[in-house]
């Protein structure tokens, strides 16, 4: 009998730790969505092998929203639709383009992992894609 309910115990212990886990997973995640969805962003700075190609991102702007839609909007140019999405667990964030986007906006599409959380108006992100090195910093206006 003792046996038993030391099992149970147990048994209930991981539960709770799940259950906790999970929680405490769900905040990290919404923590993410609530920081990103509040306000507009812009590229700040952006390099393309080491190569400082901000410029070329002057002028757009980038809202996301809680249901991982997102827009890119650029005076005289038609608004870009995309969707978003981050994840606590890995670091990384992801985002795409649902049309036809210009140039520069191909080269944010993809997964970023974060390198720095400066704070929730700042956001620097890189990745590799073909051996090519990309660095980003976003920076909510």
């Amino acid at each position: 009998m003792k046996k038993i309910f030391l099992l149970l115990l147990a048994a209930s212990a991981l539960v709770n730790f799940t259950s906790c886990k999970k929680a405490v997973e769900a905040a990290k995640e919404q923590a993410v969505v609530d920081a990103i969805t509040d306000g507009t962003w812009y590229v700040s700075k952006f390099t393309q092998s080491g190569t400082d190609i901000t410029a070329s991102f002057a002028g757009w702007e980038f809202v996301y929203y809680s249901n991982n839609t997102s827009i890119a909007n650029k005076v005289g140019s038609a608004s870009i639709p995309g969707t978003w999405s981050g994840d606590a667990t890995t670091l990384s964030f992801t985002a795409t383009f649902t049309g036809m986007a210009p140039e520069p906006l191909p080269k944010l599409a993809g997964t970023w992992l974060v390198t720095r959380a400066v704070s929730t108006n700042k956001g620097n992100y890189a990745r590799t894609v073909a051996g090519v090195d990309y660095t980003m910093e976003l920076t909510k206006k």
